[in-house]
């Protein structure tokens, strides 16, 4: 048990909230790939460099540990959970980055990607 700050709260719900909306892009973005097949006039190529099963198992995971740090954020119980789950999180946005960066579609905004897992790290430090 841990006493979360009210940084680390407000952070996580903010995981949750991201992580949920991710899994619905993501879900979004697999089931209309073959739809878009079908509109006359769109390149496919660089769309499915990008939707890759290997980016889209990334980005489910990455998900879902964005919203299991959330939960063991906002709740306090487990500092060792919250700790594992954002390591995760941390080492799959790491490796998204890199495949971006290896795509050609890195850009300086990939840095607000970083925001949430800082301010999330640091409001872990500061709880007791």
């Amino acid at each position: 048990m841990f006493k979360p700050t009210k940084l680390l709260k407000i952070v996580s719900v903010l995981f949750i909230i991201s992580g949920v909306f991710g899994i619905f892009g993501t879900a979004v973005s697999y089931i209309m790939l073959p739809k878009m097949r079908e509109i006359p006039g769109i390149d496919m190529t660089m769309i499915e460099a990008v939707l890759t099963p290997f980016s889209l198992i990334i980005s489910m995971v990455s998900c879902l540990c964005s919203i299991a740090a959330g939960i063991f954020g906002f709740g306090g119980r487990s500092k060792k959970g919250a700790v594992i789950c954002a390591g995760i999180y941390l080492v799959l946005l790491l490796v998204s980055v890199a495949q971006m960066a290896m795509n050609g579609t890195f850009t300086v905004f990939v840095a607000v990607d970083f925001i949430l897992p800082v301010l999330y790290w640091w409001g872990l430090y500061q709880s007791e």
